[in-house]
């Protein structure tokens, strides 16, 4: 009798692992969920960022096994202390926490990361393993991390070549207080044969029956347009070039002189502005650039002109070419001040 009991008590035992077992598998997985963020939308390469999980349980059960490993793209630097990167054909390791989560209990970690270089780049992959009830079927889920960040490009750091975006901002600044600015009209003097045609006021003229012209007031406003010339060039050089631009825009925000930016290609910001929103959006236009040609720079340069707008015009190029020095003489020909170039190469005025 008593060894009935035990062979009876020893089927029901394997009977419940089989049933806990086939429970495990089906539910203990679906559990388990994971939450990733990232601290920051927009960065700059080799800023320190910091990604965050939570890893949740949601059963009612201990969970004596739960590993988490992520797959970062090759994109990104794991900054954390110790960390030893290792890579095999290209593809970087997995970088992994082994755990045990209580009932409803949360986990949470952080790992610092860096850019190595600008651009759109979604994080990676992550794998989520749960064991099941007795070890010997864990269930393995794979997803793409929901987490993307853009990297702008990074600060030019050539003083020689970034040199003379200072002086010629500075001359803007002086002529600023010296342009008359065509909408804002004072009153009306008589035309003395040295003001341009289109002073002309008509309708003076036929109530006085002298020519008259009009007399405007001093502008205290300008604004600087950065045209970037996208053209086929090499890697290295379509960056410096990006480079340019984000350090124009960032002495620019520093002056508190509003600034768009114009080009041929795919970076365009054509509103004008200055401020925290206006710097966020043109560097996630920087980073997300492919540097890629629509138009010809001939063109934007004549509908520059064509605009009659008096701004500065700070140009920046791969190399200065035929096409360029056209469209040079024919702005400096129309507003009669100088246009900052700036190329991959070197840097200067076009007088």
């Amino acid at each position: 009798m008593p060894g009935s009991v035990f062979v009876f008590g020893l089927i029901g035992a394997v009977l419940a692992a089989a049933v806990l077992e086939l429970l495990s598998l089906k539910r203990w997985n679906p559990r388990i969920t994971l939450q990733c963020s990232l601290d920051m939308r927009l960065t700059e390469p080799g800023e320190r960022m910091t990604f965050t999980y939570r890893i949740r349980s949601m059963a009612f059960w201990p969970m004596s096994a739960v590993s988490v490993a992520f797959l970062f793209d090759s994109a990104f630097e794991i900054l954390e202390e110790g960390w030893e990167e290792k890579s095999e054909g290209g593809v970087r390791t997995l970088y992994s926490r082994d755990t045990g989560l209580m009932p409803r209990r949360i986990l949470r970690g952080t790992i610092p990361l860096a850019c190595r270089a600008r651009g759109d780049h979604p994080l990676g992959r992550v794998y989520v393993e749960t064991g099941d009830f007795l070890g010997l079927h864990p269930v393995v889920r794979a997803f793409d991390i929901p987490v993307s960040v853009i990297c702008t490009a990074a600060p030019a750091e050539d003083a020689a070549r970034i040199e003379p975006v200072g002086g010629f901002l500075g001359d803007v600044s002086v002529r600023r207080f010296i342009m008359e600015d065509p909408s804002i009209i004072l009153g009306y003097r008589e035309y003395t044969g040295v003001e341009p045609m289109k002073t002309i006021s008509w309708l003076q003229t036929a109530r006085t029956g002298r020519l008259t012209v009009k007399k405007h007031d001093f502008t205290v406003d300008t604004d600087i347009a950065i045209v970037l010339d996208i053209e086929t060039c090499p890697q290295s050089e379509a960056e410096h070039c990006l480079s340019l631009v984000r350090t124009v825009c960032d002495e620019l925000e520093r002056q508190k002189i509003p600034y768009c930016v114009l080009s041929n290609g795919d970076l365009q910001s054509p509103l004008k502005g200055v401020g925290r929103a206006h710097c966020f959006e043109i560097q996630r236009r920087i980073g997300v650039s492919r540097f890629v040609r629509r138009l010809s720079i001939s063109h934007v340069l004549a509908r520059c002109a064509a605009d009659n707008a008096r701004r500065g015009y700070i140009l920046i190029a791969p190399k200065l070419t035929d096409e360029i020095r056209s469209g040079l003489r024919m702005l400096q020909s129309t507003f009669g001040s100088r246009v900052l170039l700036l190329t991959g190469k070197e840097a200067g005025d076009d007088a």
